[in-house]
């Protein structure tokens, strides 16, 4: 790509530095100026006098970025991998750079680099004001980093923008592959299939996504994909294939899996129980996998749900207040205040939680939380005879776009 050309528009969107202001000082037009931030091929004097103009010093050496080019190159791959340790590793020592890599041929690839962290962080402001520079910087980009950016850029979208998280992973898909990144995208795309209300779609993309994963020997992600197929299955009623993959892979030893992972696949296995009326096996899972895993409020409160299923309402209350109210954790906050409502036979605020935390759930694309709330306001009003309403409820999840 033109690296320094990006390095020019980069600057001067970071500095706030006006165009038509920067154009004045070098003696040329803006439209001019437009251009070359466009890519457009300039004689070395005029870039002299951008970069000056800019403020920009290039300190680094030939040498120095061919080491700072292969740590990026390192932290893409990582990042591919899921590998987050490696990942941190990498990126921890290009931010002791940016300074200096900001002020060389190197600019662009480091905001890209900078902008998958905060994804794979899931750090919203970092995101948003790395990805609107990223979008100004489109024109620049060669095939190699346009299939990252757009991979990327769906991701940032997967949990507020569904159209746009299809729209980005479905332009991966039309290109041809140059980072190893088709099987993430195919991944990415048997999500939005999901997220439509397509199974036969979702489990086709998913099939791709694992032998691709397979043949790379991605693990990590290819156990992302795998615990995504458990969720199909539970959407198709099949407890036991779900819950067997489920346990599988939990009990795998082959790939280390995060402690945030590892949770993540517990709650999965709670919710499948709970759906299945298993409240018996929600409680010998958490004994069993409570010895080495920290219990989340989630857990404790699905824990909760299963004792006051086998009326047990006393342990139950006990297991909610463990479960201080978290606001960095609206999710759990809201589950817990629908519980509390049972447990206290508060209808009226019952009834608005659980229509508030439906809404939360599918949005969120969270289809087991979904499915397993859309089932209470189903006995909800069922419980009232007012079936209508149960209906209107239950087709807001089977319609979910």
């Amino acid at each position: 790509m033109k690296q320094v050309n990006a390095l020019i528009r980069i600057t001067r969107l970071r500095k706030g530095y006006k165009a038509a202001a920067l154009a004045h000082e070098c003696g040329i037009t803006a439209s001019y100026l437009s251009q070359i931030e466009s890519g457009k091929e300039v004689d070395s004097a005029l870039t002299s006098i951008l970069l000056q103009k800019l403020g920009l010093v290039m300190k680094a050496r030939s040498e120095d970025l061919c080491r700072y080019d292969k740590i990026l190159d390192d932290f893409f791959q990582a990042a591919a991998f899921y590998d987050l340790d490696q990942a941190w590793e990498r990126f921890s020592v290009l931010s002791a750079l940016e300074t200096v890599i900001m002020e060389s041929e190197l600019a662009f690839k480091y905001l890209l680099a900078a902008f998958i962290y905060s994804v794979l962080s899931k750090n919203p402001m970092k995101i948003r004001q790395t990805r609107s520079l990223l979008e100004k910087c489109e024109k620049l980009m060669d095939e190699d980093f346009r299939q990252l950016y757009y991979l990327y850029m769906g991701s940032s979208y997967a949990d507020i923008r569904d159209n746009l998280f299809k729209e980005y992973t479905q332009k991966v898909l039309n290109m041809k592959e140059k980072r190893g990144v088709t099987s993430i995208a195919l991944y990415h795309m048997a999500v939005c299939f999901a997220k439509e209300n397509n199974h036969f779609l979702a489990d086709q993309y998913n099939l791709k996504a694992q032998r691709k994963f397979t043949e790379e020997q991605n693990y990590r992600r290819l156990i992302f994909s795998q615990a995504f197929e458990a969720v199909l299955y539970s959407e198709n009623n099949l407890y036991d294939e779900a819950l067997a993959l489920t346990v599988s892979i939990l009990d795998q030893t082959l790939v280390p899996l995060g402690e945030d992972q590892r949770q993540q696949l517990l709650q999965n296995m709670l919710f499948i129980c709970n759906l299945a009326g298993r409240y018996e096996q929600v409680l010998r899972y958490c004994e069993h996998y409570g010895h080495d895993l920290e219990m989340t409020d989630m857990h404790r409160a699905m824990q909760a749900w299963a004792c006051m299923q086998l009326n047990e309402p006393r342990k139950a209350l006990t297991l909610l207040n463990l479960c201080p109210p978290a606001e960095s954790d609206p999710f759990a906050s809201q589950f817990i205040a629908v519980l509390y409502s049972y447990l206290t036979r508060d209808e009226a605020s019952l009834q608005s939680q659980l229509i508030q935390f439906q809404k939360y759930t599918i949005q969120s694309g969270d289809y087991l939380s979904a499915k397993f709330i859309t089932d209470l306001i189903y006995d909800f009003y069922s419980r009232r005879n007012n079936y209508s309403k149960a209906v209107y409820y239950r087709n807001l999840l089977d319609q979910r776009k």
